[in-house]
């Protein structure tokens, strides 16, 4: 075997010159083109450019700015809070995962739980309540009407049973599957249809479904098996079912209220941004 100290460099380089011929990426443009992120492997003992080490200095992202942590993890930071949910899809999606632990550790700072999913590939925040006068919630939360709530458990059990990629629904089924729990002597099926539609948007505005553009078909996001557990969406339907049973004329708005009532706030649930 040749020992590489006993290679003339002269020869090493011609031989490199040789290798450059029509046909191949010279390597000049190798180097100059190439997108491959090493930044965060590292070939000794020495720490990874793109990990949080202690001298590492941020560059100021404006005039005044004195954070210490990369602007990439300060933009998850804040679409975690801003936004429903981090997607796969998102810019931010790759800072959240290769810095969990930092952005953890800020949230936390503001009584909110980091929810990580890498398998289903979304995050999101969760408020955290302590019996402390000085909390201050940084989470607005609204209750999901009852449609909002059985649509939401439906859609749930259809992304984890389906076997497409990406998960899809047609508008029609999610009309039908509400439609189902219309009180049966209520003649007003057009009230109840906006009900449902409402409850359509209110999802689709939450990011938990879109719209696939020309169709009348939606795309369902993997948040969705974190959005409710059935116990929540159970006692929802109880409360649906029981006031439904009183036949017509039945105030659907206090169907919602029973509904509220009978369950917990849940800020997964209920995050409203």
């Amino acid at each position: 075997m040749t020992d590489p100290r006993d290679i003339d460099p002269a020869a090493a380089a011609a031989a490199a010159d040789a290798a450059n011929v029509e046909g191949l990426i010279p390597v000049d443009d190798i180097t100059d083109n190439a997108s491959v992120d090493l930044s965060h492997f590292t070939f000794d003992d020495s720490t990874p450019v793109g990990t949080l080490g202690e001298e590492r200095e941020a560059a100021p992202r404006f005039d005044g700015d004195t954070s210490q942590l990369p602007a990439p993890v300060c933009y998850a930071l804040q679409e975690l809070v801003a936004a429903a949910h981090v997607s796969g899809r998102s810019r931010n999606w790759r800072t959240v995962e290769a810095h969990e632990e930092i952005i953890r550790s800020r949230l936390s700072e503001l009584n909110l739980v980091l929810v990580l999913d890498h398998e289903n590939r979304y995050a999101f925040t969760r408020q955290v309540s302590e019996n402390d006068p000085r909390q201050r919630n940084i989470l607005r939360s609204a209750t999901l009407t009852l449609a909002g709530s059985v649509l939401a458990l439906f859609l749930r059990q259809k992304y984890l049973t389906s076997v497409d990629d990406p998960v899809t629904v047609e508008r029609d089924e999610m009309v039908d599957h509400l439609l189902g729990y219309k009180p049966t002597d209520d003649t007003d099926e057009a009230g109840f249809v906006r009900r449902v539609d409402a409850a359509i948007n209110l999802l689709e505005s939450r990011k938990v479904i879109r719209q696939i553009a020309g169709t009348q078909r939606y795309a369902v996001f993997g948040v969705i098996a974190a959005l409710l557990t059935p116990e929540q969406v159970q006692a929802h339907t109880d409360a649906y079912l029981a006031l439904a049973g009183r036949g017509a004329g039945v105030d659907l708005d206090e169907v919602d209220d029973a509904a509220e009532a009978a369950t917990e706030p849940d800020p997964t649930e209920e995050v409203v941004r």
